[in-house]
Parts: C-alpha cells; sequence; structure tokens
C-alpha cells in the first residue's frame, strides 16, 4: 500500500476515533460498523470509505484536533492542502489588524526555519513544527483574502 494510501486509511481511523468508534459513527450514516471498521483498516487494502460516508461523519468531527481528517490527507494526496475558508463578516471587516497577524505568521515561520537550520539540519521536530506554522499562515492569507473580498465597492473607476 503507498504511502498516501495508508494515510487515508489513518486518517479514516483518526476520524472514527473521533466519532468515538465505529459502533458510535455506524447510526450516523449508511453502513455499518463492521464496514467502517474495514474502511479504517490497513489489512483491507482495497476497502475504502465512499465519499458520501465521509460527508455524513467527517463533519460531525469538527471540534477535534485534525479535523478534517479524511479531507486533510485526500487534499495531500492530490499535492495540495486543506484550508479552512473563515467566517468574514460582510463589511467594516478589520484589514489592518489581518495584516498585523499575516505578518505575526510570516515571522514565526521564518523563525522556525531559522531555529531549525541553526544546526545546519532539519529534524522531524523541527519540520513538523514549520509545517504547523506554514498552515497557519496559509490559513491567514486566506482569511485576509475574503476580507478583502468582502469590502464594499463604491463605483468602478477605471
Amino acid at each position: 500500500m503507498s504511502v498516501a494510501r495508508h494515510a487515508l486509511k489513518r486518517a479514516t481511523d483518526e476520524m472514527l476515533s473521533a466519532l468515538g468508534g465505529q459502533t458510535k459513527a455506524a447510526p450516523r450514516t449508511r453502513v455499518g460498523q463492521s464496514t467502517l471498521s474495514t474502511y479504517a483498516s490497513v489489512h483491507n487494502r482495497d476497502a475504502f470509505a465512499p465519499i458520501d460516508v465521509i460527508a455524513d461523519l467527517e463533519p460531525l468531527t469538527r471540534d477535534a484536533d485534525g479535523f478534517p481528517f479524511v479531507t486533510r490527507a485526500l487534499c495531500a494526496e492530490m499535492g495540495g492542502v486543506f484550508v479552512p475558508l473563515p467566517d468574514v463578516p460582510a463589511s467594516d471587516a478589520d484589514m489592518l489588524t489581518m495584516m498585523g497577524r499575516l505578518s505575526k505568521e510570516a515571522g514565526d515561520v521564518t523563525q522556525a526555519i531559522c531555529g531549525a537550520l541553526a544546526d545546519g539540519r532539519v529534524d522531524r521536530v523541527e519540520q513538523t513544527n514549520i509545517r504547523s506554522e506554514v498552515r497557519q499562515l496559509l490559513e491567514i492569507a486566506v482569511a485576509l483574502d475574503a476580507i478583502v473580498a468582502n469590502i464594499p465597492i463604491e463605483g468602478n473607476h477605471r
């Protein structure tokens, strides 16, 4: 099994664990407990949860660390990352505050990279920390984009 497919299995298992296990998850979707167990098992190499089952279950884990488990793993397999769309007010969004947060996060990324490279190598813990900081930067950049998109425009001057 490829690393990416193994990650999908692990993400499915994490999602089910966040729901309290397959038995508690089963009534919330169209398949039973044993089928959910099969979807999460690395020993069942060809059985993966269908998209509708993920769509039923994953939103129920919204408050769990790692949400959305399977969506993040699938985005990674496709060569991307999951960045949630923020809830942004339709008007009077504070762009200056967001610019401050964006600058702070960019500084955190720079600090994490410089700290990791201080000894000439990057270990697994440092890599995880850098990636976490980069994801936070991406999320703030997406939020800033949403704020700018919601700015009321008066007239269209060319």
